[in-house]
C-alpha cells in the first residue's frame, strides 16, 4: 500500500516537472501530444514496475485507491513547493549552461579564431617574401644563366607544379576574399 501511495506521489512529481518544462520551453502543437504520450508511458511503466516489485503484479482495488490517494495528497500539499523547486532548478541549469557556453566561446573559440587570422597573415607575409626573393634571385641569376641552366632543367617539372599550386591557391584566396 505504501509503495503504491509513493508511486502516486512520484507521478505527481513527474507531472509537475512536465508542466514546468512545458511552460518553460513553450511547447505547442504535436510536441505537446508527443510529450503527453511520453508522460503517460513513463507513469504507467513506473506504476507497473513498482507493482511487480511490491506484490508480484497482483492488481487489486486498493492499488488504484492508493495510487489516486498518493497523487491527490501530492497535488494538494506538495505541488506548489515542488514546482517552485523545479523552476529554480531549471533556471540554475540554464545559467550553468549559459556560463559554460560563454566560457567555451571565450576560452576556446576566440583564441582559435585569432590564431587562424594570425596564421593567415604570417603565411601571406611569408608567401610575399618568397615571391620577392624569387624575383630578386631571377634578376641576379639572369646574367649567370649559363651556370644555372643544368639546375633549371632539373627543377623545371617541379616549378610547373609549384606554379599550378600557386594558381589554385590564388583563385581560392580571391574567392575567399570575395566571400568575406
Amino acid at each position: 500500500m505504501a509503495v503504491m501511495l509513493s508511486s502516486g506521489v512520484m507521478i505527481g512529481v513527474i507531472l509537475d516537472t512536465y508542466r514546468v518544462l512545458k511552460a518553460r520551453f513553450r511547447l505547442r502543437g504535436w510536441t505537446v501530444s508527443l510529450v503527453d504520450f511520453l508522460y503517460w508511458t513513463v507513469s504507467a511503466a513506473l506504476v507497473f514496475s513498482l507493482l511487480m516489485w511490491s506484490n508480484w503484479g497482483e492488481l487489486r482495488f486498493y492499488i488504484f485507491v492508493a495510487v489516486c490517494m498518493g497523487l491527490f495528497l501530492y497535488l494538494s500539499w506538495l505541488s506548489r513547493p515542488v514546482s517552485r523547486c523545479i523552476r529554480c532548478l531549471v533556471q540554475w541549469i540554464e545559467q550553468v549552461l549559459r556560463w559554460l557556453v560563454l566560457a567555451l566561446h571565450t576560452l576556446i573559440w576566440v583564441p582559435l579564431v585569432y590564431l587562424w587570422l594570425l596564421l593567415k597573415k604570417v603565411l601571406h607575409v611569408l608567401w610575399r617574401l618568397l615571391l620577392v626573393l624569387g624575383k630578386v634571385a631571377l634578376k641576379v641569376l639572369t646574367p649567370l644563366e649559363w651556370m644555372t641552366r643544368p639546375l633549371r632543367n632539373f627543377f623545371s617539372p617541379y616549378f610547373a607544379k609549384i606554379q599550378r599550386i600557386y594558381g589554385k591557391m590564388k583563385t581560392w584566396w580571391t574567392k575567399k576574399k570575395r566571400k568575406g
